[in-house]
């Protein structure tokens, strides 16, 4: 198939996959509302259809695609409850190994698996030190998202010099992201507008600089991986 033609099945997987995704964002009190199905079925889709146009036809599409799908359910689900989910970061790191695993070893590179284990042991250690240094301000949903995402970026790494350069971007992009999207939130908040309604908030004891953290890494993670497997 063509990269014409994997972007269209991306998009179709991403629409079904969007779909399916919705019903577990109700559990988590996420508002059921008609934009927000529009846009977060439109989102994945359009995701999907991206890294299918950019990666071809190769079986590395596969966990990509399933890492697209847990991005856009965790980012949803922090924008709107300040959390990431279990029960949507460890399924996808569950599967995202067995998929590794079984194209690594009919490829004949077992490699490729550590190779990938060790990008999400350096992006977790990475997010663990900060949570430690923060003082819990960076929540260990975060960390536990780094997981999956550093599996993905060691997965389309040619070699672990090229993995440990992916980690480090995805990490550095985030941070000046969410650094961004901090200084945005704060300065609305001031103003006394809501934006990003904190729902852990005290309204006696407002948190102005409390802000989701995943939608950054989420970007970064996703514009990472599709850059550095455009340029191998």
């Amino acid at each position: 198939m063509s990269e014409a033609a994997m972007a269209i099945a991306g998009l179709a997987i991403g629409f079904v996959a969007g779909r399916r995704l919705l019903p577990v964002l109700w559990k988590f009190q996420v508002r059921n509302s008609r934009s927000l199905r529009v846009l977060v079925t439109a989102l994945t889709a359009l995701s999907l259809g991206i890294a299918g146009g950019v990666l071809g036809t190769t079986w590395d599409v596969v966990p990509v695609w399933v890492l697209f799908v847990a991005l856009a359910g965790v980012t949803t689900v922090d924008l709107f409850q300040y959390r990431i989910p279990n029960a949507i970061v460890f399924p996808a790191v569950a599967v995202l190994l067995s998929l590794m695993t079984l194209i690594s070893l009919l490829r004949h590179q077992p490699g490729a698996i550590g190779q990938a284990c060790a990008a999400a042991g350096l992006y977790g250690g990475i997010m663990a030190i900060l949570h430690t240094a923060s003082g819990g301000s960076l929540g260990w949903g975060d960390v536990k998202l780094a997981l999956p995402v550093g599996l993905a970026l060691g997965w389309v790494g040619s070699g672990y010099g090229q993995s440990l350069l992916a980690v480090l971007m995805a990490f550095g992009l985030a941070s000046v992201l969410g650094a961004v999207m901090g200084v945005i939130v704060w300065g609305i908040r001031k103003w006394g507008i809501e934006l990003l309604p904190d729902p852990l908030a005290d309204p006696d004891n407002p948190r102005p600089t409390v802000f989701p953290f995943a939608p950054s890494m989420a970007v970064a993670a996703a514009a990472t991986v599709l850059a550095v497997y455009a340029v191998n």
